[in-house]
């Protein structure tokens, strides 16, 4: 029985206090009958067994929980198992049955995992998917569940004992579930030589433990049901040696903060509230009750409110803490997480408040050095505290979690000394740590052990020095949570491979890396992915002896490679250097090659006379405009700049003509956007009233990016730039964002004119995804757009470009992108000279050096995977240029069908013949595993290609679930008009 299985986290740490607010069952379990997902197809999926083991040291807890369950009906059935996590959880491992035996996963870029995890569903290969959300709740599917069977799975993380949401220092794993058939079992152990810790079982009251060896154990077992929490109080102590499995040691350490003492007043405080989405649905008012009372104990003479997101910072200078207040109160929560705007603060401050939920969406390159001590506060529903402990510990500060009481907060707030803010070892050097806040007049600590000697603490303004234990104790969850606390200083994109390296060297879960887990040798042989160090010795032979194979093929690729594409790239200068008869009637229609069925016939029928010209206004709200099931939501943006320096434009058809054009009969014309949504609608009806609307509207469809980039277009088209750029941006800051939203944000963004933000979300992109041409190659045209825009930096971006499409063309990739080179080498032959007119050279082999200008191109790209998507351009002559018919009698080309998703696909003629050119796409096939979403189709229509003359029009076409593709219902994306129109 194949299996495949994915990890795919969505927050390094911290589960947010909104998740245990949540009802229902935890594990929760559903089922629906063949995978599909409604209430008609619901069924009964039974938990068999649950076991959870934690052995706590300290502050901190290691949680093993398996859990087996059961189909047990008739039919096959798609599994759905939900377990909310602690706060602060850290996913550590994850493993499932394979042949009744529990396999690891493998940490791979989650990406590459989705991809894997994707090929073996729709091969109706036994799949199955697990993540944790970044609303702190562990999920997996799997399909399908056989009658009369069940699977089993394991999930491992680390967790400090501490629960913000409660404001205490516990741990507290949500239990709510019916009696399992085959039971359930909890098994807590403590380190016998501290104190005996608190420990309530889930509905069920204290829990007495009992020694046994060295440790302190409690157990309990049932086939009955379970409601409540497992809880475990924070053992006191002062310091604690443990070694990992790779002989690191490390220490906790804990104390009395001391007398805290009166407030002491400060001369000015500097509030940074964040204004982003990822903030819209904080607890405001708990904030500004915390940041009333904070600003009362302080006494500032001067403060400063700071709002900030992804569009910049405002600035406002008042006089009283309820003038503050009034000003957050009508705060709009818009844009992406962004603190690049906060380096313009030059002025120091003798505090800082920072209110946010986490880790930056943009700019992440920024490091923020403010001129304060900084504490950060966050009651986001979906936070990174980790991150925030992080900033705050660079500042002297510390990093609060609001939760029920907030009086331990305010306290810390006001306090003239903060927390923890350095560990040393005997010599005075600094020492690796992170801190863990928790109740008032206590405070802990994890730091790498010194090689000998005690450790000093600054805490509160003193130093307190402890003797470190001589034994260490074997325990891993320090090593962890200081690996985690590590990542959140990394940049995921710039420094990728350190970032990749300490994830799997301490097996850390994160939203960039997810664990795998494939069936068979020749599964993790195909898919490029190193079995799970446990893997079975004689299975791990015959998977070195294939990966041997797989990678002697690759190296023969690789050698071969440029013989390959020199050949194919003679052929298309052959094609280039061809004169043909611009009168030529069509060729015979060719049949489809197998195993495709033919598409439409090759010839079409005569273009039908011109319809008369759109009108320059715009349509109503309720007309139609165009085809019902297509939305274009590509439409003209501020005048940006080509690749080749000239200007680019996303056009309405009602803006045809406006543009400068060296040859006035030559016209590009895009089907016009069309407000198809219910609420664009409503937006259209009424304007002025827009922010109304748009709250009320919000509430319903903002928690899909399709809603943020509507709504940034509206407001675009009604002269709203600014405002409809830090629309586009929110779609970043939503928990279900992923690569496709990142992929369409930057596009939006090109044709907004940001390039350097565009340039940014590329090159994440690019690093994610390093198994697929497509990022790289799209990264490289927007840095070549923007070195026509800056000759200061033109060489350093030109040289990029170049290089990155060089890598694209010589790079043996997978078979389903065969062709991806041919389409770069048109680009990167139109780059080279501007490189070499700058001072700089090309690393391309001479063959493959030859710039080849053309009429007209069409360039088409989408956003999904495994999607068949045609481009089809029908001639003046009747002649469709078509996956089965390439090459016209005009001498239209039209490079490889990419029939697995992304794209390119091109379409090129030389010497363009007067008429109208019609520019479609179909949807062949629409991806097996989600039949019903939309492709949105990028298209870029160019005239004058590689000349001084090009000017280039693009658009976005969304493909609705009405689009049944198979050449039943093409979609036009616009026309190219050559000569004056008949």
């Amino acid at each position: 029985m194949k299996a495949c299985w994915l990890l795919a986290t969505a927050a390094l740490a911290l589960a947010p206090a909104a998740a245990f607010a949540q009802g229902g069952a935890n594990p929760g379990l559903t089922a629906q009958v063949g995978g599909v997902d409604d209430e008609q197809h619901a069924a009964e999926l039974k938990l068999r067994r649950l076991d959870v083991a934690v052995a706590v040291r300290g502050g901190i807890a290691e949680t093993v929980v398996t859990a087996s369950f059961l189909n047990p009906g008739e039919d096959r059935l798609q599994g759905d198992f939900r377990l909310r996590l602690p706060e602060g959880a850290v996913v550590t491992g994850y493993a499932l049955d394979i042949d009744g035996r529990l396999v690891d996963g493998v940490l791979v870029d989650q990406p590459k995992a989705k991809a894997v995890y994707e090929e073996r569903v729709r091969q109706k290969v036994d799949p199955g998917m697990a993540e944790v959300t970044a609303g702190g709740e562990f999920r997996t599917r799997v399909f399908p569940i056989l009658p009369d069977k069940g699977r089993t799975i394991r999930i491992r993380f680390v967790a400090p004992l501490l629960a913000p949401s409660a404001s205490d220092e516990i741990y507290r794993l949500p239990l709510d579930l019916g009696a399992p058939s085959e039971g359930w079992s909890i098994t807590v152990r403590a380190s016998g030589d501290l104190p005996e810790p608190a420990l309530a079982w889930p509905g069920r009251g204290v829990a007495p433990m009992v020694r046994e060896g060295q440790d302190l154990v409690a157990r309990g077992e049932g086939r009955t049901a379970l409601v409540g929490a497992l809880t475990i109080a924070r053992q006191p102590f002062a310091a604690l040696l443990s070694r990992n499995g790779y002989g690191e040691r490390s220490v906790q350490l804990s104390g009395d903060t001391g007398p805290a003492g009166a407030p002491a007043p400060v001369e000015s405080v500097r509030i940074y509230w964040d204004r982003s989405r990822a903030r819209r649905d904080a607890r405001h008012a708990a904030e500004l009750a915390l940041l009333r009372h904070t600003l009362a104990a302080l006494a500032p003479r001067s403060i400063e409110v700071v709002t900030f997101n992804s569009n910049g910072a405002q600035r406002s200078r008042v006089g009283s803490a309820d003038v503050a207040i009034a000003l957050l109160e009508k705060v709009q929560y818009r844009g992406a997480t962004s603190y690049a705007a906060l380096g313009e603060d030059r002025a120091a401050a003798d505090r800082c408040l920072l209110f946010s939920g986490g880790r930056p969406q943009l700019d992440r390159g920024f490091t923020l050095r403010a001129r304060c001590r900084l504490d950060a506060v966050t009651s986001a529903p979906v936070a990174d505290l980790a991150w925030l402990r992080n900033l705050a510990k660079r500042h002297g500060g510390r990093a609060f979690a609001l939760g029920s009481d907030a009086s331990a907060i305010e306290k810390a707030l006001a306090a003239r000394d903060s927390g923890v803010t350095g560990v040393f070892d005997a010599a005075g050097q600094a020492l690796p740590y992170t801190a863990l806040e928790g109740r008032s007049g206590r405070w802990m600590v994890v730091a790498r052990a010194p090689a000998s000697g005690g450790v000093t603490v600054h805490v509160g303004g003193r130093d307190v020095t402890l003797a470190v234990p001589e034994i260490a104790v074997a325990f891993d969850g320090e090593g962890v949570l200081l690996a985690s606390d590590t990542l959140t200083g990394l940049d995921p994109t710039v420094q990728r491979a350190d970032y990749v390296a300490l994830s799997r060297r301490y097996g850390v879960a994160s939203p960039d890396l997810s664990f795998v887990v494939l069936e068979t040798p020749s599964d993790y042989a195909r898919a490029d992915v190193d079995p799970p160090k446990d893997y079975p010795e004689e299975q791990l032979a015959e998977w070195r002896e294939m990966r041997k194979g797989a990678d002697d093929e690759k190296a023969e690729a690789k050698a071969e490679r440029l013989g390959v594409v020199a050949e194919r790239w003679a052929e298309q200068v052959k094609w280039w250097e061809t004169r043909f008869d611009p009168d030529a009637r069509p060729k015979k229609p060719k049949e489809a090659p197998a195993p495709s069925p033919p598409p439409p016939a090759t010839v079409v029928p005569p273009p039908a006379p011109e319809p008369t010209p759109m009108p320059t206004a715009e349509p109503a709200p309720d007309q139609d405009g165009g085809e019902a099931e297509v939305v274009v939501t590509g439409v003209r943006a501020a005048p940006q700049v080509s690749m080749v320096a000239n200007a680019v434009t996303s056009i309405d058809a009602e803006d045809v003509g406006k543009l400068p054009d060296s040859d006035p009969s030559a016209t590009i014309e895009l089907e016009a956007w069309q407000p198809t949504r219910e609420y664009l609608k409503a937006f259209d009806a009424a304007p002025a009233t827009f922010d109304k609307r748009f709250v009320e509207v919000e509430e319903k469809q903002g928690a899909a990016p399709a809603f943020y980039f509507d709504t940034a277009e509206w407001l675009r088209r009604h002269g709203k730039p600014e405002a409809a750029r830090e629309m586009l941006l929110s779609a970043l800051d939503l928990p279900v964002a992923n690569s496709e939203t990142i992929a369409i944000v930057a596009a939006r963004l090109e044709r907004y004119g940001d390039l350097d933000h565009a340039i940014e979300l590329r090159e994440r992109l690019a690093a994610l995804e390093s198994e697929r041409p497509q990022p790289r190659r799209l990264l490289a045209l927007a840095l070549a757009r923007r070195a026509a825009l800056r000759p200061a930096t033109a060489r350093a971006d030109l040289e990029r470009a170049v290089k990155l499409l060089t890598e694209v063309i010589m790079t043996p990739w997978d078979d389903a992108w065969d062709g991806v080179e041919m389409v770069s080498l048109m680009e990167v032959n139109t780059l080279i000279p501007r490189l070499i007119a700058l001072g700089g050279k090309a690393e391309l082999d001479p063959r493959l050096v030859r710039k080849l200008d053309v009429d007209l191109r069409v360039v088409v790209d989408w956003d999904t995977d495994a999607t068949d998507l045609d481009l089809w351009v029908d001639e003046p002559n009747g002649e469709r240029a078509i996956y089965s018919n390439q090459r016209t009698a005009i001498g239209g080309h039209l490079s490889d069908d990419m029939t697995d998703g992304y794209g390119p696909e091109e379409y090129l003629l030389r010497r363009a013949p007067d008429g109208t050119y019609v520019v479609q796409a179909d949807v062949y096939r629409l991806d097996a595993i989600n039949p019903n979403g939309p492709s949105v189709i990028t298209a870029h229509l160019i005239r004058d290609f590689g000349r001084p003359t090009e000017r280039e029009e693009s658009v976005d076409i969304e493909l609705t679930d009405g689009d049944k593709g198979r050449g039943q219902d093409a979609r036009l994306i616009g026309r190219l008009v050559v000569g004056k129109k008949k």
